[in-house]
């Protein structure tokens, strides 16, 4: 496939899963920088595995195109299903590589299996590669790779070590990993995911409505969020006047958690809305955001509450200390049980209107300043531009030693 515009103006996005096979904060996160980058007058065409052979092939966008190579299982999961991995490098190589691709940047989330086939395009293109971590700490891509069963998960580390030209890192926790592994800070960049805002006058209009008592979690209900530990925390507060608290997401930890709901005398406190296209209404509408996730590299999820002035109550994972200030703009419990965190929602729905208004305005205006998606955009534009220029320097190290905070 062509499009118009040379290389510069071009960017094959890969991602481990997209919309509708899943609805992680990555897919969000790719989708809104795809269509951020699209009104910088790049033409993104994001690559993605599908396991559902009934999703269109190549779905035209705002920004471009989405492109699905449907595979039987997802590439990254390898052991039994390392023949999809197989199939994901070979058709992704077989279609990537061809003369009209030579040179176009290719941005690749998250450190995984799925990156092997990526990886070896650019080397075959002579295109820069640029890499997004998805965690840090112990949930670093590379920990994973290097637990696989079998070899191929540390060989596909150390090619991504040699062969990606710029690292992305969102949190300060990521940079430090990426250090360890001797990644010279020349080919280190950070700075954070980004976030649609909400208009002031959603703002203005939400804070008007808000009683104090509505708390929401936002995200994929899967054990990695540490979703068994937040409902025992709530649990707690079922018996509290006007407390109520809404799960947005889906996964498999949603029917369990429904059947808990269930089993309670005040299942009428807690609601499930499932997967939903847009977190926006739900976030304006709750007081607060509960995360017990303890793996993370940068929460979309956390962003996007703190853009819609909802105060985060939240573990401190990876990254959170990033963007959350305990008392100033949020709420960082540090102590990882239900019993720490029950305690940090009951002084939450303790505090007096005043405070909260302060503390949700503060949440907002760290958003704006600095997670804003077009933002975001333009410095994944000039990082771009940097990977080039490594990469047509053959990877010597630019004269700018420490880590870049564009």
């Amino acid at each position: 496939m062509t499009t118009a515009g040379g290389p510069e103006k071009r960017l094959l996005l890969v991602v481990a899963a997209y919309f509708p096979d899943s609805y992680g904060g990555a897919e969000r996160q790719a989708k809104i920088l795809a269509e951020a980058l699209g009104r910088l007058g790049i033409d993104v065409t994001l690559v993605t595995p599908s396991i559902d052979a009934a999703t269109q092939a190549i779905e035209e966008t705002s920004f471009g195109r989405v492109e699905r190579i449907h595979v039987p299982q997802y590439p990254n999961y390898g052991g039994r299903h390392l023949l999809s991995f197989v199939q994901w490098t070979y058709k992704f190589l077989n279609r990537y590589t061809q003369p009209c691709f030579a040179g176009v940047p290719i941005y690749v989330f998250h450190a995984r299996l799925h990156a092997l086939a990526p990886a070896l395009a650019a080397r075959r293109l002579h295109s820069p590669l640029l890499l997004k971590l998805g965690g840090g700490g112990e949930s670093l891509d590379f920990f994973a790779l290097d637990q696989k069963r079998y070899i191929y998960g540390k060989m596909v580390k150390r090619l991504l070590l040699r062969t990606v030209n710029i690292f992305v890192a969102n949190s300060a926790q990521i940079e430090e990993d990426l250090r360890r592994l001797k990644v010279p800070p020349s080919r280190i960049i950070s700075f954070p995911n980004g976030v649609e805002l909400p208009s002031q006058a959603q703002i203005h209009e939400s804070f008007e409505t808000r009683t104090g008592g509505r708390f929401i979690y936002t995200g994929r209900l899967v054990a990695d969020k540490n979703v068994d530990t937040l409902y025992r925390a709530v649990e707690n507060l079922l018996a509290l006047e006007n407390f109520a608290f809404q799960f947005v997401g889906d996964g498999p930890e949603l029917k369990r958690l429904k059947q808990l709901a269930a089993s309670t005398n005040r299942s009428e406190r807690i609601s499930f809305s499932g997967g939903v296209d847009d977190v926006y209404p739900h976030l304006l509408a709750s007081d607060f955001f509960v995360s017990a996730s303890l793996r993370e590299g940068q929460s979309n999820s956390l962003l996007e509450a703190m853009s819609a002035g909802c105060i985060p109550i939240v573990f401190a994972a990876s990254g959170v200390e990033d963007v959350v200030t305990d008392g100033e703009n949020g709420f960082i419990v540090r102590e990882p049980t239900a019993t720490a965190l029950a305690a940090a929602l009951h002084n939450a729905y303790a505090l007096p209107a005043a405070t909260r208004r302060r503390i949700a305005s503060s949440a907002r205006d760290r958003a704006k300043e600095i997670f804003s998606i077009d933002a975001v955009a333009e410095r994944t534009v000039s990082t771009i531009a940097l990977a080039q220029r490594i990469r047509t320097a053959g990877h010597r190290r630019l004269p700018t030693e420490p880590a870049r905070d564009l």
